[in-house]
């Protein structure tokens, strides 16, 4: 990515993919925050349509954001459209089957009309939107579309620095995820420096396209939420007689040496009566630790009380001796700034983003050593003098991440920048991975000063029902050239690029569906093989788009 030009634009509707939000608490801090986040652009951008992509599964959910300058679109139900669509290609495929010659072709070219209605959203829903920006707050640029800015939040790439923590498959997925942030952002936005600076590291990243914005916690809604102080009584706990970790049980959480210190601190001289209370949804990892921590002689000490509501999740935190706080890995930290907030004081891990985010008002500890997580834990529990200076300058810490219209500006300065930017990828879309073609390509290039032609190398297989395709190239939906291609043969079309960067589309006609021609159970709408597609300079530079395209 790299800047090529400046150009003020007008932010008329921002398109928000919220398609990932689920309901309740399944995407943790992130919707918090992102919620957080909606609500103070509408309030700061009045003049500005934002309309959210939902899914069915939270889709009521949000209609909490409705305002008179946002509103939701529903473009996802996992319930019903995909079923649908299979029985009916089935159903269709049925029914050609048995019809003579020309009453299927007449059904054909009926399906073929009303297939583009049946696409996947991702390919039409943002120009129908009329979209001046396409914001990701989930990273993934799923509706991505050639010709609208699009900005994409990154939060962490903790599976390049602990690929042991997850599995192969997930490892590829966010791979992929990051790639095509990558390629297809105008702009990015990280929750902190640390996460920046990796994303620059490991991704190549003009540093003057990825602006660091931290997370911002409204002191207000702290402020005015009640503790449920009940949660108390039914886990049998007294106030500042414990310690308090809530988090999920992910490997990079470190619960194992966290519970391997607080056998350390209470041979070292921790009050017997203090306790350890991990929170955190219900699963086989923390059956897992349950049996570690009776196995190290622990189990009358440590608590598993499970996935908690707000309130009382507040209120444990408020009435613990500190929070311990031992991650080996945060985009962001941001339980260390809700903790701090509510008076609570804090040690927490000396790695990533959490010294960026805890500052000097928590104790820092080695994650990887647990005689200084026990040291940690024995400070919060007894050393009345240092935590009284950790609630004080947590407070004050607090505030610095504390002013969500903050965030919101800064949102809009990148999304302003964003719409004033023409991306600076080579990138095509719109090939099957096995070469197949559909109806539509596009093709997004980047400014250069050399003389540069992309080239299209294009084949119609002998068997395809089609005796010829034209593929039209249209810029600004005016066509400005055309090819016809017969079956049985291969051509390579040549355009000149203009030195300014820009995006074409590229039409092509008839296509047809291999499942309903008696080819297998392909059901895809297909037209011609793509064998491959580059891009060539007066400098003998060539940048190969296919088959290393980004392809959908």
């Amino acid at each position: 990515m790299a800047i090529v030009s400046v150009v003020p634009k007008q932010l008329r509707t921002i398109v928000v993919d919220l398609t990932p939000v689920l309901p309740g608490g399944e995407n943790g801090g992130a919707k918090v925050f992102i919620l957080e986040l909606l609500r103070r652009l509408s309030e700061h951008a009045p003049q500005t349509q934002f309309v959210l992509l939902t899914q069915a599964a939270s889709h009521e959910e949000l209609a909490a954001l409705d305002a008179a300058n946002m509103r939701r679109v529903m473009v996802l139900d996992h319930a019903n459209p995909p079923i649908v669509r299979r029985l009916g290609t089935r159903l269709t495929n049925a029914v050609l089957r048995r019809l003579p010659g020309r009453s299927k072709r007449v059904l054909q070219r009926t399906i073929n009309q009303l297939r583009p209605m049946l696409r996947a959203p991702s390919q039409s829903v943002i120009r129908g939107l009329k979209a001046d920006l396409l914001f990701c707050p989930f990273t993934a640029p799923t509706y991505f579309e050639i010709g609208v800015p699009t900005v994409s939040i990154i939060y962490d790439l903790q599976y390049k620095t602990y690929p042991e923590f997850f599995p192969e498959a997930e490892i590829a997925q966010r791979d992929r995820t990051f790639v095509e942030a990558m390629r297809r952002s105008t702009a990015l936005v990280a929750i902190s420096e640390y996460t920046r600076q990796a994303v620059i590291r490991h991704g190549g990243v003009d540093p003057a396209l990825i602006k660091t914005i931290h997370l911002q916690v409204s002191q207000h809604i702290l402020h005015v939420a009640a503790g449920d102080e009940s949660i108390l009584a039914r886990l049998q706990l007294a106030a500042g007689q414990y310690l308090i970790y809530p988090a999920n049980f992910w490997k990079h959480k470190n619960h194992e040496m966290l519970l391997t210190a607080f056998g350390i601190a209470r041979r070292n001289g921790l009050d017997a009566d203090i306790r350890l209370v991990c929170t955190g949804a219900p699963g086989e990892r923390q059956r897992w630790l349950k049996r570690a921590a009776e196995a190290l002689g622990l189990g009358d000490h440590v608590l598993f009380p499970g996935y908690l509501a707000d309130a009382e999740l507040l209120a444990l935190i408020t009435a613990s001796a500190g929070m311990i706080f031992p991650s080996l890995y945060e985009g962001f930290g941001l339980p260390v700034i809700e903790a701090m907030a509510t008076g609570t004081p804090v040690a927490c891990s000396n790695v990533t983003s959490l010294p960026e985010v805890a500052g000097d008002a928590a104790i820092l500890f080695d994650p990887r050593k647990p005689d200084d997580i026990a040291k940690a834990m024995i400070s919060l529990a007894s050393d009345k003098a240092l935590t009284a200076r950790m609630v004080e300058s947590g407070r004050e810490r607090a505030k610095q991440f504390s002013r969500s219209e903050l965030m919101a500006e800064q949102y809009l300065d990148v999304f302003k920048l964003a719409v004033g930017l023409e991306h600076g990828s080579d990138i095509l879309i719109g090939v099957h991975p096995d070469g197949w073609m559909g109806p539509t390509l596009a093709l997004q290039f980047s400014a250069s000063t050399l003389t540069r032609t992309v080239n299209f190398e294009i084949a119609i297989p002998e068997w395809v029902p089609i005796k010829n395709i034209t593929t039209s190239f249209l810029r600004r939906d005016k066509q400005f050239k055309k090819q016809a291609i017969s079956r049985g043969a291969s051509t390579i079309v040549s355009i000149p690029l203009p030195p300014e960067g820009g995006h074409f589309d590229v039409n092509i006609a008839p296509t047809f569906i291999p499942a309903q021609n008696g080819h297998g159970g392909d059901n895809r709408d297909l037209s011609a093989i793509l064998v491959r597609c580059y891009i060539e300079g007066a400098n003998a530079e060539r940048i190969v788009l296919y088959p290393e395209a980004l392809a959908i």
